[in-house]
């Protein structure tokens, strides 16, 4: 029963759908698939998912008009035939059926697809109530299974129709005697050509072969097991490899399961080593086969398996085919190349490939028709590349015409106001209906719109200021910006795209030049060139010419023709560095120093001038050739021309020959010195030097919204001269930084007008007495923190640290309410100070002389774990410190008595003594007791 389709949102539907050119089906999923095919059709999960839509609409017609699409895309797919038989026979259809099997059955060799055959054949000649067979049934089937097994017998999963037709074979009632030798001899046949087989199920045939032998001849079953037991167990051993390799095509086949178009992921190369390593398992005759048809019936089928699976794949095709012109079969070989050039008409190395193999058989009407062809195919890409690019700016160029006069005359107008126009919002045209690139590449509408207010709103003095007309003269303004910003990105789309259709046009006329030459001579190339050189300009590359030039060297050994071409067409290319390139090496080959030299001087002014390649080869040509005067003009101009050479690198090119650098590296060392080594990989192009670039080259943010470390600190680096810095951003600091000076930019600087001053209520010290701050003083209980001195008095004494410390981290700050600190990162920003104040610099205290921070009344090398929050580190748990005086305590003496510390308190990482454990309010703790995390 076929399920009733939604009607909510059907109209909307259809809608788009005849937008698209697509007819609606009345079911949602089934349309939106069918959408995305109008657009790849090519996409295997978009058909995978179209396959699953139409099974679960229920609609048996809808499912057969989605199989016959689907296989017109994979037609050798033999899991979907499969399918396709068997719903031809659920809807009664058996003429559809069987012209199924006629059409592809012998084309495409699948198990799937012979094993729905045989199940056809089956209930066509067989009962339910498995009485015995007429004859002429019987003799039906034992030809069906015959037929099923001499195609598709060795593959792996063949198994079960082997012991299914070994069980057929016994079957047979036998009415004489010479009726059931025949029967056993059938069988033992069968039985020994199954165990010689690696597939799935062997060993089960092989019990059933031992049962019978015994069962015929219990004296002499052990002789003839022992012949065939050898090829047993090397199918069985190759069985085992088969499983692996089987098992890595498996692990890395698409999802869909269907046939791909190669897009050179990981996945896919992967897929293809792993169908290449099974090939190549196969040719090496693994089971050691004697016969050679029975090894190439294998080798065959191995490769007709991977055809259908990397069916898009133009080297499986091509390999396939020097396969068979390997074994002698050359027309075999032309025959698979006929098939790969339909399935890839686009392929130009299978295309290339036919081409030649008819050429070898003689056929040149055959390759004469490949060559036009794919000639008529790469012209054709560039067409619709042309006009697809040239609609989308006709498109713009018309919203761009229909801005009114008016809107012309206000783009000055608005632009001479600056800063007084008004922040509105503006308009950008919404992306082309007709283009899904523009909607979905990357988002285009949306950085027009950024751009044009991020560009304009800047200059907005202010909301709601200025008329009505100057408002509309602004959106008039970036609303022309933005098409003009969005033609200026499908210009660039277009030229990366007919780049290489331009770069794929050129190489076939250039092999159908070749083809010309080697079939007809040189006159049918001159002919034959006289179309490429009609084509439009922007249609070809300067390769073909080159190409043209050189055979009339080579093959005419005409130079003074060569070189008119060389010179005719350098007036087309005449900003190619590629094509100056060619020409001056076709000079030089040909003796012409003249003209060589006159070339390389012609080039300035040009596109061409500042192209290392040229300077190089022109470099070499006169170091080998030239004289002293000339040799030392080269050179000064090479200087002035590329910062980043001098004298000293001249003379390491000029003092070497080809790999021979014995100068450059033994007498001055230049892979050894870093600034002139790197200055050796700076192209010569770029007249800026390396360091200019990296100065120049803004900072840009990374992905994500994530802080590029790498960038931050090559960026703190260049804030820090003559310092190596290791990573800034890193674990690890490097030493050399703290005695850098502090680059106020680089630090974010608080709020101090919403600082307000601490006034702890503990009692102020004298400023003639020295600081020196001890629990009885204060009149602190044990085991708790005296209160913190006076932070004037603190700072007085020049003890900066212990200020800090004190305003941020001493008791009593739950009454502060200024501006939030981050004490390691101001504490850090300090201890990076170069030098202190000499006032300071006399009075200043180490860290360890804070009270809150451990006890002073003890020498440094003695302290004890101090108490408050930043006392002596400890990991472990259980009681409080013995000597500690405060939550964290801990002893600091680890030959004798280290004393496990209370609860763990992690410190700053300005205030960790270098103790892991125990007690560390001093600078001198040594290593305590080690507890438990």
């Amino acid at each position: 029963m076929e399920s009733t389709p939604p009607a909510q949102g059907q109209d909307d539907s259809q809608q788009q759908q005849q937008q698209q050119g697509v007819p609606s089906t009345g079911f949602p999923d089934v349309d939106m698939y069918r959408r995305r095919l109008a657009r790849s059709e090519n996409d295997a999960d978009t058909w995978a998912g179209l396959l699953r839509a139409a099974r679960a609409s229920g609609s048996d017609q809808l499912l057969h008009e989605v199989y016959v699409d689907a296989l017109k895309q994979y037609p050798s797919t033999g899991r979907l035939l499969a399918a396709f038989v068997e719903l031809e026979l659920s809807r009664g259809n058996k003429e559809g059926a069987e012209s199924i099997f006629n059409n592809n059955l012998f084309r495409v060799p699948s198990i799937e697809l012979w094993r729905s055959y045989l199940n056809y054949v089956l209930r066509a000649n067989t009962d339910d109530q498995g009485s015995d067979l007429p004859p002429a049934n019987r003799a039906t089937v034992m030809d069906c299974y015959r037929l099923v097994l001499d195609n598709i017998g060795c593959d792996r999963e063949a198994g079960q129709i082997w012991i299914n037709f070994i069980a057929f074979i016994g079957s047979a009632q036998s009415h004489a005697p010479y009726e059931e030798q025949q029967k056993c001899g059938l069988l033992r046949e069968t039985y020994q050509k199954a165990v010689a087989i690696p597939m799935l199920r062997v060993e089960e045939i092989w019990k059933g072969y031992d049962a019978f032998e015994t069962r015929m001849d219990r004296v002499g079953a052990k002789k003839v097991l022992s012949k065939i037991s050898p090829s047993y167990m090397t199918a069985r051993t190759a069985l085992r490899e088969t499983n692996r390799l089987w098992d890595a095509i498996r692990a890395t086949r698409a999802p869909s399961g269907l046939p791909t178009a190669p897009e050179w992921t990981p996945r896919e190369i992967q897929h293809l080593d792993a169908w290449k390593q099974y090939l190549e398992w196969e040719v090496s005759n693994p089971l050691r086969l004697s016969d050679p048809a029975a090894v190439h019936q294998r080798v065959v089928y191995a490769y007709e398996q991977a055809c259908m699976d990397l069916r898009f794949y133009p080297e499986v095709w091509i390999e396939f085919a020097e396969y068979f012109s390997s074994s002698g079969q050359q027309n075999e070989a032309l025959a698979k190349l006929r098939t790969a050039s339909s399935v890839l008409p686009s392929s130009l190395a299978v295309q290339f490939a036919y081409a030649e193999a008819a050429e070898m058989l003689k056929q040149l009407d055959v390759c004469k028709d490949v060559y036009e062809h794919v000639v008529r195919t790469m012209r054709l890409a560039i067409d619709r590349v042309t006009s697809r690019y040239s609609r989308k700016l006709a498109r713009l160029e018309r919203k761009l015409a229909h801005l009114s006069p008016k809107d012309d005359a206000g783009e000055g107008q608005a632009s001479a106001a600056g800063a007084e126009a008004p922040a509105v919002p503006t308009p950008v045209p919404a992306p082309d209906s007709e283009s899904e690139e523009d909607s979905s590449g990357g988002g285009e509408s949306g950085a027009d719109t950024s751009l044009a207010s991020d560009s304009d709103a800047g200059g907005a003095a202010g909301p709601g200021r200025g008329s009505a007309q100057r408002r509309a003269e602004w959106r008039a303004v970036r609303a022309r910006k933005a098409i003009e910003r969005r033609m200026e990105r499908v210009e660039a789309r277009r030229e990366g795209e007919l780049k290489g259709k331009r770069a794929a046009y050129s190489l076939v006329w250039i092999m159908y030049l070749r083809h010309a030459q080697r079939t007809e001579g040189i006159n049918a190339v001159r002919q034959l060139l006289r179309r490429p050189r009609a084509e439009p300009a922007g249609y070809l590359t300067y390769h073909l010419f080159v190409a043209a030039a050189l055979m009339e060297y080579h093959v005419a050994k005409r130079a003074d023709v060569a070189g008119k071409l060389f010179e005719y067409y350098a007036k087309a290319f005449p900003d190619s560095p590629e094509y100056i390139v060619e020409y001056m090496n076709y000079l030089i080959s040909s003796g012409d120093d003249t003209n060589v030299r006159a070339l390389f001087e012609r080039i300035h002014g040009t596109g061409a001038a500042d192209a290392s390649d040229i300077w190089t080869m022109f470099a070499d040509f006169e170091y080998s050739f030239g004289d002293m005067g000339a040799i030392s003009k080269l050179d000064k101009r090479f200087i002035e021309k590329f910062k980043h050479e001098s004298t000293l690198t001249r003379m390491a090119t000029r003092y070497g020959y080809l790999d021979v650098d014995c100068v450059a590296v033994s007498d001055f060392g230049i892979p050894y010195r870093p600034e002139m080594h790197a200055a050796a990989l700076v192209d010569p192009s770029d007249s800026r030097t390396r360091q200019d670039s990296a100065r120049e080259e803004p900072s840009r943010p990374a992905e994500n919204g994530k802080r590029d470390r790498r960038h931050s600190s090559s960026a703190a680096a260049a804030g820090l001269p003559n310092i190596a810095v290791a990573s800034i951003t890193g674990r690890y600091l490097n030493k050399n930084q703290l005695l850098a000076s502090v680059t106020p930019g680089r630090f974010v600087r608080p709020a101090v007008g919403l600082l307000k001053e601490l006034r702890p209520e503990a009692e102020s010290v004298a400023e003639s007495e020295a600081p020196r701050f001890a629990a009885s003083d204060t009149g602190a209980r044990p085991g708790h923190a005296p209160p913190a001195p006076n932070s004037r008095q603190l700072l007085d004494h020049g003890d900066v640290l212990s200020y800090v410390a004190a305003s941020v981290a001493a008791p009593g700050t739950s009454a502060f309410d200024g501006a939030p600190l981050n004490a390691d990162a101001l504490l850090g920003t300090i201890m990076q100070l170069s030098a202190l104040s000499p006032a300071v610099q006399s009075n200043y205290r180490p860290l360890s002389y804070m009270p809150w921070l451990g006890r002073a009344d003890h020498p440094p090398h003695q302290a004890h774990g101090g108490g408050g929050p930043f006392g002596g580190r400890s990991r472990s748990r259980g009681r409080r410190g013995a000597d500690g005086d405060g939550p964290g305590g801990g002893h600091n003496h680890p030959a004798r008595h280290g004393a496990r510390g209370g609860p763990a308190h992690r410190q700053p990482p300005y205030a960790r003594s270098p103790a892991r454990t125990g007690g560390g309010g001093g600078r001198h703790g040594d290593r305590g007791f080690r507890g438990r995390p």
